[in-house]
């Protein structure tokens, strides 16, 4: 009989080394694929609503104070007050939509002297003077309303100094920039009032466009 062989602890020891060299790539290789299949957080997707929110200006931002007001010391020319209203309330409604300025309308009205000294009493911002008139200054217009225009000016505050002014007529439209000429049988106060509320709107628009307050794509049309 042949006798068994045994085997030293010399022998044994290189294959063990062996054996945990290859145990140690196995694991290697399995973290590194490990890291490579693993995914990265998802990165959160704001939803609309979020999206308005961070591009909506800010509501807090400081606006530029403007001043308002027409002209009633000239009532005697014949122009009923409910026409003066309504030039004040059409021009400072679009005024309004200008979101960098705070419009405030003086309902009781000033005339240009009053105005150029609100202008200096001032700290900021702007004061608007509206006037109702006609080419003939000295006259009266109550026999034909349709020769009534508006006149602005915009005295910058502190210094009173004109930044903007123009004259703005019955029956100007922006499209093509036609002016009509007074009727010849002159025309109810309702429409003349109607028009002079167009013109209003058209002074404020070139109000802001003169202050550098908005751009003509910046402006709706008129409804």
């Amino acid at each position: 009989m042949k006798s068994q062989k045994t085997h030293s602890p010399t022998h044994i020891l290189p294959q063990l080394l062996i054996l945990a060299l290859i145990s140690a790539c196995a694991m290697a290789s399995f973290a590194q694929s490990g890291r490579r299949g693993a995914k990265s957080p998802a990165v959160p997707v704001p939803s609309p609503e979020e999206k308005k929110l961070e591009t909506k200006p800010s509501e807090n931002l400081t606006k530029i104070p403007m001043l308002v007001g027409a002209s009633r010391t000239d009532v005697f020319t014949g122009v009923p007050l409910n026409i003066y209203d309504s030039v004040l309330q059409s021009c400072t409604k679009r005024l309004r939509e200008a979101s960098s300025i705070q419009v405030e309308p003086v309902t009781s009205g000033f005339s240009r002297p009053e105005a150029v000294e609100r202008a200096k009493a001032a700290k900021e911002g702007y004061v608007v003077w509206l006037h109702l008139r006609g080419d003939d200054l000295g006259g009266g217009y109550a026999g034909s309303l349709d020769a009534i225009f508006i006149e602005f000016a915009v005295f910058e505050h502190t210094t009173a100094k004109i930044r903007a002014s123009g004259n703005c007529y019955q029956g100007a439209y922006r499209q093509g920039g036609v002016v009509m000429g007074p009727s010849t049988r002159g025309s109810s106060n309702v429409v003349v009032e109607s028009r002079l509320r167009v013109a209003a709107e058209d002074a404020a628009e070139r109000i802001l466009k003169q202050l550098h307050f908005t751009s003509a794509s910046d402006i709706p049309p008129h409804e």
